[in-house]
Order: structure tokens, then C-alpha cells, then sequence
């Protein structure tokens, strides 16, 4: 751990993260203030996502030139925008269960290997691509949750009955060190990623706390990941996945508590 009985810790060391927890477990346990909904959600989804085109599981090709910011609904900027992004399946070699599972539900949901986050868009209004979605997206995240061997309640030595241990809470400071350096401008310049591997790395840990706009203004945009930020890709796929859920017809839920974008979805066997 580092700097743990510092205010503020200011050393090379604090660019790197506290923990090697994968981008869903970051985002769930220590995105948010309290655990009250410690529950693997649709960010996580898009997270996944954002990792594969890091991979280049998942080709990105844009046709916007500029900076993009998305603000509450989608409207016809946004679309604008949504028509100018291809996402592209690439994916080759061994992927985790969860990747192949986002793979495949991105396949599914479109019914193509390449198309447009408009596309995408469009699809996720139609109620029986949202039904499958909403099975698919069950999948995904109990794979997370095997992978990880995480719950609701307990993940390890940090996460005990919903609460976090000692180490827990100390880890979570860590990673509160680590957001402040993400998004400051005196440290990055002080400490700035040293490799376009690294640079991206930091985007998408930025994204697990909504940030990822704020730390690419002080980063390089120098990878196809880096340029799907700028135009608020991270913000765009939750926005399709979240209208997704929205459209899924109510006797294809089950029962069981779901903390999707808006807290308000259920999913069959939800915690």
C-alpha cells in the first residue's frame, strides 16, 4: 500500500493503482460513498467494453472530429455523434468467460459484427432485442462475480456481510489517493503516465469513478480508446444499455433486486 498515513500522498508511486481488481469490482466497491448498492451494474457492462477496445477485441472507428460531451437524454447531437462511431468485433485469442460473454451480447444486440452506436441505439428500443439483453446481461454479470468471487456482501478479506473489513476501508483511501491524482493537474504533470499502454489504462480506471473526461483533458489523446472518451463513448454506452433495461418487457423479469443505471430494474436471482 501506499502512502496510508498520508493526507495526501506525493510520490511516483501514487500513479499506480492500490489494487489489481479488475474495472467492474473498482467500479462497484469503490465508485460510490457507502455500499448501499454494491451490486455489479450496467457500467460495469461498459466498462467491459472499453477494456476490449483497449485489446483491440473491439476495433473503434470514429468520423467526428471533434471533442463530444452528452448531456441527460439522448437527443439529436447525441445521434449525430452515436452515427459516427463503429464499434467493429476483432476478437482474437483467449478472452475471460465475462469478455466473450459482452462479446457475444454486443453480437446478438445488433446482429452484426460491426455497427454504429446509433445502430446500437435504435436496437435497444426494440423489446425483444432488450428481453435477450436482459438474459444476456444477467450472464455477464454472474460471470463477473465468479471470476472475481465476489457478491453483494463479501469479496474477499475486504468486503465481510456488506461492510468493509479494516483493510477495506484502508484500501479504499488508496483508491481515493488515486482518483485526486487522476484528476489533478499538478500531479499528472508530475507524474504522467509514461507509455500510451499506461495512458489508457488510467482513462479507463477513470471511467469506474466518472472521471474519464476530467483525466483525459490532462492525458494524451493518443489511442482509439482515448478518442472514444473524448467523444463520451464511456457515457453513450450506458446510455443504450440503461434504454435497453427500460424497454424490457415485465413478464420477462424475474425476481430479485437489479441496481442498474437508474436503481430501478429487476434481474432474475439478483442479490
Amino acid at each position: 500500500m501506499l502512502g496510508m498515513n498520508k493526507k495526501n500522498p506525493e510520490n511516483e508511486n501514487i500513479k499506480n493503482p492500490p489494487s489489481d481488481d479488475s474495472y467492474p469490482i473498482v467500479a462497484t466497491l469503490f465508485k460510490n460513498k457507502r455500499l448501499n448498492n454494491s451490486e455489479i451494474d450496467i457500467s460495469c457492462l461498459s466498462l467491459t467494453v472499453l477494456d476490449l477496445i483497449n485489446e483491440n477485441q473491439i476495433k473503434c472507428e470514429i468520423n467526428y472530429n471533434d471533442s463530444y460531451n452528452v448531456n441527460g437524454k439522448v437527443n439529436e447531437s447525441d445521434m449525430e455523434v452515436m452515427k459516427n462511431i463503429t464499434l467493429r468485433i476483432a476478437n482474437k485469442g483467449e478472452l475471460k468467460t465475462s469478455e466473450t460473454i459482452a462479446i457475444n451480447l454486443l453480437k446478438k444486440m445488433n446482429n452484426s459484427k460491426k455497427f454504429t452506436l446509433k445502430d446500437m441505439y435504435k436496437q435497444s428500443k426494440s423489446t425483444t432485442v432488450a428481453n435477450n439483453f436482459y438474459k444476456d446481461f444477467y450472464s455477464f454479470k454472474q460471470a463477473v462475480e465468479n471470476e472475481n468471487e465476489f457478491t453483494s456482501k463479501d469479496y474477499g478479506d475486504i468486503l465481510i456481510n456488506g461492510k468493509f473489513t479494516d483493510k477495506g476501508k484502508e484500501i479504499k483511501k488508496e483508491w481515493k489517493y488515486f482518483q485526486n491524482y487522476l484528476k489533478s493537474e499538478e500531479l499528472t504533470k508530475k507524474y504522467p503516465p509514461e507509455s500510451a499502454v499506461e495512458n489508457s489504462s488510467q482513462i479507463i480506471y477513470a471511467a469506474c469513478f466518472n472521471l474519464e473526461k476530467d483525466a483525459l483533458e490532462l492525458r494524451e489523446n493518443n489511442s482509439e480508446l482515448c478518442d472514444f472518451i473524448d467523444k463520451d463513448g464511456y457515457k453513450l454506452l450506458n446510455m443504450i444499455f440503461d434504454n435497453a433495461l427500460s424497454n424490457v418487457n415485465e413478464k420477462s423479469k424475474g425476481t430479485g433486486i437489479f441496481y442498474g443505471v437508474n436503481d430501478k430494474y429487476t434481474i432474475p436471482g439478483g442479490a
